[in-house]
């Protein structure tokens, strides 16, 4: 199944910035994924909460419309994993002991990777470069794919 990042949500739900290319590239390449591939989003609850602070950062409201447009999908388009927080717990210490000392990894992008693992995902669908990378340490397809500070990333993790 499809995991869905923070960073894939807002790509979903809201809107692109006009003057912003990067915000219009992601929309473009999530529009082109959903297209081809469809189905349900897996997502945790990490990646809820996550999600919902940026909808408001973004959006500079406190109950943004897109928000409800997302929680519209619910049992939908996206499925929320019963996330168990003692194996999540586990699973990031395990991934800190196997990468910290190697390079900055954030905490809530190891949280996010290891809630993706423990929810079965095959596809980790994120633009961040060092979740995408370490996804793949992880053994976690990915998309889009690595760019070239995605490599260097995993190159450090895999050391």
């Amino acid at each position: 199944m499809n995991f869905a990042d923070t960073n894939w949500l807002s790509a979903i739900y809201l809107p692109a910035n006009d003057s912003d290319e990067e915000s219009k590239s992601r929309r473009a390449t999530v529009n082109r994924f959903m297209r081809t591939h469809g189905g349900r989003l897996l997502i945790s609850p990490i990646v809820l909460l996550e999600a919902r602070n940026v909808f408001s950062r973004v959006t500079g409201e406190s109950r943004p419309e897109e928000w409800a447009l997302l929680e519209s999908d619910f049992d939908g388009r996206l499925y929320i994993d019963p996330m168990n927080w003692r194996e999540l717990h586990r699973e990031c210490e395990d991934i800190f002991s196997r990468y910290s000392h190697k390079t900055t990894i954030g905490t809530l992008d190891a949280a996010i990777v290891a809630s993706a693992k423990l929810a079965g995902a095959r596809t980790f669908l994120s633009f961040d470069k060092t979740a995408k990378a370490m996804a793949v340490a992880e053994g976690l397809e990915i998309f889009p794919e690595l760019d070239r500070d995605s490599k260097r990333i995993l190159n450090q993790l895999c050391a």
